[in-house]
Order: C-alpha cells, then structure tokens, then sequence
C-alpha cells in the first residue's frame, strides 16, 4: 500500500490520477473532494465499476475514505492491487484528519457511522420476518426444523432492556424429512409426552428483565447477554442468551444460537443420564435454537 500525504496530494495535477471516494453513496453525499467519484469498496461489483472507467494498469488511483484507522481504503487499495493495478495510493488521514483542508462537496450532514449500538428508550413488537430453527442431534446423525413465533416484545427503558417472546409449540416442524420419511411421525413424536408434551403446555416463553452490555457493542458481534429465564413444559430455568442485537432504521434484529440441555426441563426421552439399554434410541441431550428476531418500533 502506498500512502499519499495532503502535500503530495496537492502537488498532483487534476488529469493525471483518478480521486475515488470509496466509502457508500450516503457518505458520499454529505461530504466528498471536489472532483471525486464515488465506488463503495463495500459492494461486490468494486472492482467491476473501477474497471468501467477504462483505465489501464498504469493509471494514478487515488483512494479515501474516512480516516487511517479504519481499513475502508486500505481494503479497496488491496483489492485493486491484486486485480493488476500498478500506481494505487491511498490519501493518507482521510477526510477525517484533513478534510478541513480540501475543497469539499456534500450537503454537510455529519453521517452516521453505524458502528456501535445504541438504543433509544422505545418499545419494539416482533414481526412476521421472525425465524426459529432448531437442530437435535443423536450418534447417526441429526433433524432440523423451525417452529412459529407466536409473539414478542422488546422495551428500552431508562437505559434498561427488557422483553418476551412466546413460542407456538404446536408448529413445531421437521424441515430434513419429507412426509414419505417420516416427518409427520417425528413431528407428532415432538408434541408428545416423550418430548414437548403440546396438548398441555402448547406455548414456551422466553423473557428476560437484565441484560450486560459488552465493552464495545459493535453492531457485527455478540453485543448484549440477556440474563432471562425459559419456560418449557411448564418448567421455568434461567438461561442466558448471547445476543447480537443491530438496527436497520427504526427496526432491531436480535439474532442469536442458543445451547439447551433438554433434560433441565424433564425432556429425558432417549438420555443416558436416566435411561440404560437404550442402543439406537440414544438422543443427545442438548438442543441448539437459532433465532433471527425482527422488531418493530411502536
């Protein structure tokens, strides 16, 4: 990588590089250097839209983004490399350290970096995008499936988050078989005593009313660990969840795989902790739930 400082940047004259502003079309708008053209480095068609100027190998590139600690010019100057571009430099500082000192365009809003998480006092109701799979597991292999979320909601309040979700057992689905092997067997075999035991406790609720925030919430990683209880069968255990909690405009998406050992709320069926001779009906004990939760604001 080839770093280009402001007095160099200076010294160039305006037809012998190419300036490309390489962070999305929103940053770009609220503020860029005259004279820049905009290619998100984050788009998979980067490459295929610097290629589209007809530039040959040898052609000055230079390349910004917001400062020289992030990796957005630097990724894009790699990128390029690799793809036989020969004099690719990259504006040292960005528009973060200097742009106080280029001739700038834009509408002069301060853009939001959506980096960390942060959450606003509001209340958020579960949507129908919601997704719940579950994975159970034995020596010759495993099922998956996915079960209905009957509802759910989030609250922000006074720096605190609290909530419930609430599943419809009776929906419980298996997704690896077809009917013809056996899929509805299984399914009604999970409603049953052995398992689930639907006719009698047809919902599970996970709630919670205590959460830790991580150091730094970064909106890409585990964020928030809900401290909550879950209540299978009529049988209430704490269970925190490791959560990825990120916003997209006025909605949060909580996602999240969780780790349940089954026999803590008396779903024994199959488990060597209180069955013998149980040969090819041995069940692993613990469940893992995927979840992709959706909210809305109200």
């Amino acid at each position: 990588m080839k770093l280009l400082d402001i007095d160099a940047f200076k010294l160039l004259e305006d037809h012998t590089y190419t300036l490309i502003h390489v962070l999305p079309k929103e940053h770009y708008q609220h503020s860029h250097i005259k004279g820049s053209i905009n290619i998100c480095v984050y788009e998979v068609s980067f490459l295929d839209e610097v290629k589209k100027l007809n530039l040959d190998t040898t052609s000055q590139i230079v390349l910004y983004g917001e400062n020289e600690n992030d990796l957005d010019a630097r990724a894009a100057s790699s990128k390029l490399y690799d793809a036989g571009f020969e004099n690719v430099y990259v504006l040292e500082g960005g528009l973060g350290a200097y742009g106080h000192l280029y001739d700038l365009e834009g509408d002069g809003k301060e853009p939001n970096p959506d980096q960390l998480l942060s959450l606003k006092d509001r209340t958020y109701t579960l949507v129908d995008k919601s997704t719940l799979d579950w994975t159970g597991e034995n020596a010759n292999g495993k099922h998956f499936g996915k079960i209905t979320l009957k509802s759910g909601v989030l609250e922000m309040k006074d720096a605190l988050l609290s909530g419930e979700f609430i599943l419809d057992m009776n929906t419980i689905k298996t997704l690896d078989l077809s009917t013809e092997e056996g899929a509805d067997y299984l399914d009604a075999h999970l409603r049953s005593d052995d398992f689930f035991l639907t006719n009698i406790f047809p919902k599970a609720k996970y709630s919670f009313n205590n959460l830790t925030s991580v150091q730094t919430p970064y909106q890409t990683d585990i964020n928030y660990i809900l401290d909550g209880e879950l209540t299978l069968r009529g049988i209430s255990k704490q269970q925190n969840i490791h959560a990825l909690i990120s916003k997209i405009d006025d909605k949060l998406v909580l996602n999240t795989r969780v780790e349940i050992d089954r026999t803590h709320w008396n779903i024994i069926y199959g488990s060597t902790k209180y069955f013998k001779f149980l040969g090819m009906h041995k069940i692993f004990d613990r469940i893992y739930i995927e979840m992709r939760l959706e909210f809305s604001s109200i």
